[in-house]
């Protein structure tokens, strides 16, 4: 909506990904390429074709996206065969959360999750007619519901707003993880500053082609790192208790949530600053 034209850097960067998702594959896994790679080819892939073709298609591949992130997480949670109404549930609000979307119902869309989803979702748990567990149950299916598929759209309506600044938006958090991981075994204290420089570095160096007023872009460089940080460390800990293990990714087994943790917790977080201080609301 925002953006005049297409960019160039959208297909720029899609072929670049493709070319190491290809070389990896060819290889058989004798060159070490990040697990998260599959992943950020996917949201690229979506960027370039709002850009070039159509929105709508885009939005259905972010759509798929999520319902193989949900699909992941509800193969791993612990949950009980009497919440299969909740599960089935929680798979028919992507398609249509999604629509909201494609038809811009803004005011819908931001509580269709947190206000509607969270209340109905006890409801279908409850039809399975076993009390024992359904707390867990409920919490669960709405960490799920909000995470992977609330989440997401958030993501998704950052580029209905603007491919660029959705693009800025994912190279800084895929930069930031990048750092985080070829510096792991270094201190805290010098991994986290130069994730925030080099996230200053791209918004600042790229505010005018992103259309981010200056002081704005300064705040987004330090904010999307710290976020990337903290979010790591929160779903560490669901990680953890999911039984995903960062050496032993695999697919359908923690690969996908595990690439995303940090796009999607900091979407949200992204868009609704963006929205507030831009103005977005009135156009």
């Amino acid at each position: 909506m925002l953006d005049a034209e297409p960019s160039i850097y959208s297909l720029i960067v899609l072929v670049l990904l493709s070319v190491a998702q290809a070389v990896s594959l060819v290889s058989k896994g004798r060159l070490a390429t990040p697990a998260s790679l599959p992943v950020l080819w996917g949201l690229f892939l979506a960027l370039a074709v709002s850009e070039w073709i159509s929105f709508i298609a885009a939005l259905w591949i972010l759509a798929i996206i999520s319902f193989c992130a949900l699909r992941e997480y509800l193969s791993l949670v612990d949950i009980r065969l009497e919440d299969r109404w909740g599960i089935l549930f929680s798979y028919f609000s992507i398609p249509f959360m999604f629509y909201l979307i494609q038809i811009d119902w803004y005011g819908f869309f931001i509580v269709a999750i947190p206000v509607y989803a969270f209340l109905l979702m006890p409801v279908c748990v409850a039809l399975g007619g076993r009390s024992r567990g359904i707390v867990f149950s409920v919490g669960a299916l709405d960490f799920g519901l909000f995470f992977y598929v609330s989440c997401m759209g958030h993501l998704c309506y950052l580029a209905f707003f603007s491919e660029r600044i959705a693009m800025l938006m994912i190279a800084t958090v895929a930069a930031a993880d990048l750092i985080h991981r070829a510096l792991r075994n270094r201190p805290r204290a010098l991994r986290v500053p130069l994730q925030v420089v080099v996230a200053c570095v791209l918004f600042t160096g790229l505010a005018e082609w992103s259309a981010i007023p200056l002081n704005h872009s300064f705040a987004l460089g330090i904010i999307i790192p710290l976020l990337v940080c903290l979010g790591r460390f929160t779903l560490k800990q669901i990680e953890d208790d999911l039984g995903i293990r960062a050496d032993r990714l695999q697919p359908g087994r923690g690969r996908t949530i595990d690439a995303l943790k940090s796009y999607l917790f900091i979407a949200p977080i992204v868009f609704h600053y963006l929205r507030w201080f831009l103005k977005w609301g009135a156009l």
